[in-house]
């Protein structure tokens, strides 16, 4: 029996009411953040229903974002609160993004220079060899170095952690708007290439296995970025 149950559903709109009836147990706490759903046929005799009603209504809820999927199993997605900042708010938001990015990506670092495959320091040296002045290239690249490193540290934990902070903090359109102004062109182009610097400098002291240079080179990295953002972006 599953921990949470259902009454059957009405034929009308059946995958739509059975999409309601989760949506309204998420919102309440019934299934809480990273709770797996039920199997779709635990939920099809549940709901009185048919799979494919059931598959259509998981889907929708995967679409919406309200669930995710994690192998074969579809879980109750793990919100992160909106973070929404404006004007000089903005370096206020830089400065939590690093204070995050602190805490987290060292032990990730230390964690992958320990842990990490061949092929995966293979990838990450790759990575760190791209050279680009493009700033939605370069940011592309920020993006897979940061989360190679994070995969590679044998936690999925502490990764799924990483990818979700980035994710909601780097998706903001505030923080964007610094990077792409054009009065900081010239300055965003020197973190770009202190960024690439970096990049190499890590990659270099984890492929060698090298724990406290790698860890030293991402503290000095994050603290040279954040430093050139809160103090010279406008």
């Amino acid at each position: 029996m599953s921990p949470t149950s259902f009454n059957p559903v009405t034929r009308q709109t059946v995958s739509a009411e059975i999409r309601q009836r989760l949506a309204d147990a998420i919102h309440t706490g019934q299934l809480a953040p990273g709770t797996p759903l039920p199997a779709e046929r635990v939920l099809c005799q549940e709901f009185g229903v048919a799979r494919t009603s059931v598959r259509e209504a998981i889907q929708g809820l995967v679409i919406a974002g309200y669930l995710e999927r994690r192998g074969n199993r579809s879980v109750v997605a793990e919100q992160l609160p909106e973070v929404n900042f404006a004007g000089d708010d903005r370096k206020a938001l830089v400065t939590q993004l690093f204070e995050v990015r602190q805490v987290i990506e060292p032990a990730i670092v230390e964690f992958a220079t320990k842990r990490a495959t061949d092929t995966e320091r293979e990838e990450i040296a790759a990575l760190a060899a791209m050279v680009t002045s493009d700033l939605e290239e370069f940011r592309e690249i920020d993006r897979r170095f940061h989360a190679a490193l994070a995969r590679a540290c044998g936690n999925p934990l502490l990764h799924e952690v990483h990818a979700k902070a980035l994710a909601q903090l780097f998706g903001s359109g505030e923080f964007s708007s610094l990077l792409y102004a054009e009065v900081n062109r010239a300055e965003v182009l020197e973190i770009i290439e202190s960024s690439t610097t970096a990049h190499q400098a890590i990659a270099e002291a984890l492929v060698k296995g090298h724990t406290r240079k790698a860890v030293a080179a991402v503290v000095a990295h994050l603290d040279d970025v954040e430093r050139r953002m809160v103090e010279r972006l406008l």
